[in-house]
């Protein structure tokens, strides 16, 4: 039999062959298949804040019963159809989901501090470059993201931002790191954790881990370093003041302490360790169950973070794991994926086609089909997936792709992408 006759059959099996109904496929073990058609947006970056009655998105909102986290993953950080997609759901997700806390892959420190801003009425567009992840803040997509968030503070119902990567370089971080820690040891009772030769470490070796600098210090300035970092965590933790959990709070710094060791760490460890996503999950987690207990969030990140089930190591677990073995079911994954056209690849900034999808894969078997649709399965769908990152260097002992069901919940299928516009 032919490898397409086989595709075929195995497509049909699975449900992935049928009309665009919203209908199950036939009840399998294996996999019980759902899709729904979504709208084709509009052209041009504020395609995602186009007038809407959302009306197509109701299965996920029914789909979403006693979820408090959603992520929204994005395979390239360079789509402009998964940037548009995104600003929809997330505007589905506030207005009618009751959502109101966005979180977003930005640093916890510069988003935060942006953040108090962004409620107190001063811009966030204008502000956000040099603070926000450039792919959002300098973006014409990201930045009708930001716009958003701007229009929402003027409303009944702002909605909240934060952020949650452990990875710092803003300008805000630069600024405000050195003297924030001080004051927050200051005012719980430690002041002389901000003196002497540990903080004088701080202090040095502090502007080149903000620059993502990988030259790894001597081992013994090292060990001072970790050793003072962790120690001034330790008083901030210990700091209980009636402003503890408030933003720039005793806690609020010790999670900025605990991101600036998990950063030192990675950057320092030529590749042995990796443990950005743990904290970045560990913030995540702080965020909802300290500053913003009861509230309901979206995660804005990369897919590689935000999936579950992944690891670096047994160690080093991806965010999403984090989130995943903390909140369990009410922490559910929502995935993009298409099997043609071209994105803008963050890293040399250049323009890159989409892969061809490999054979039996779950690309394959959607390529060529019209519409934007919404997919979900019962259990793990036995096709591969394309993973942009763990395709190409997936660590030793993880799966190279990811699987609907089993690292997401949800996928949204694009049939073409093109690349984002860079506006700064």
């Amino acid at each position: 039999m032919p490898a397409s006759r086989r595709l075929t059959l195995a497509l049909l099996s699975l449900g992935l062959m049928a009309p665009l109904a919203g209908r199950a496929a036939p009840k399998s073990p294996a996999a019980r298949w759902q899709q729904w058609p979504l709208r084709t947006l509009p052209p041009g970056p504020d395609a995602g804040l186009a007038e809407d009655d959302f009306a197509d998105l109701a299965p996920l909102g029914q789909g979403l019963a006693g979820v408090r986290v959603l992520a929204l993953g994005e395979q390239t950080h360079g789509a402009h159809e998964e940037f548009a997609y995104k600003l929809r759901l997330l505007r589905y997700l506030h207005e009618q989901q009751g959502f109101d806390l966005l979180l977003l892959e930005s640093g916890f420190l510069d988003t935060g501090l942006l953040a108090q801003d962004l409620a107190a009425g001063r811009g966030l567009v204008e502000q956000a470059p040099g603070n926000i992840f450039f792919m959002y803040s300098k973006s014409a997509e990201g930045r009708a993201l930001l716009r958003y968030l701007e229009q929402r503070q003027r409303s009944e119902r702002p909605l909240l931002l934060a952020g949650i990567d452990s990875q710092h370089s803003g300008t805000l971080s630069q600024a405000h790191m050195a003297p924030g820690l001080a004051q927050a040891l200051a005012d719980a009772g430690r002041p002389e954790l901000a003196q002497g030769p540990g903080w004088a470490r701080v202090q040095a070796l502090l502007p080149d881990l903000l620059a993502l600098s990988r030259q790894a210090p001597q081992a013994a300035e090292q060990r001072e370093f970790l050793a003072h970092v962790q120690a001034m965590q330790g008083a901030l933790l210990a700091a209980s003041t009636p402003a503890t959990m408030a933003p720039q709070g005793p806690h609020w710094w010790a999670q900025v302490a605990m991101s600036l060791e998990a950063q030192a760490r990675n950057l320092w460890s030529d590749g042995r360790e990796n443990p950005r996503d743990n904290a970045m999950g560990a913030n995540a987690i702080w965020l909802m169950e300290r500053l913003y207990p009861g509230r309901k969030a979206v995660v804005w990140a990369h897919t590689i973070h935000v999936a579950r089930g992944l690891q670096r190591s047994p160690q080093h677990l991806q965010a999403g794991e984090v989130m995943h073995r903390h909140w369990g079911p009410a922490y559910q994954v929502l995935n993009f994926s298409t099997a043609a056209g071209r994105y803008l690849e963050f890293a040399s900034g250049q323009a890159q086609p989409v892969p061809r999808p490999a054979s039996g894969s779950l690309e394959a078997g959607l390529a060529g089909r019209p519409g934007v649709r919404l997919l979900r399965v019962a259990a793990p769908l036995p096709l591969a997936q394309f993973g942009w990152e763990y395709q190409t260097a997936a660590p030793a002992g993880q799966p190279e792709t990811g699987r609907l069901g089993q690292h997401w919940d949800w996928t949204i299928f694009l049939p073409r992408v093109s690349p984002v516009r860079m506006v700064l």
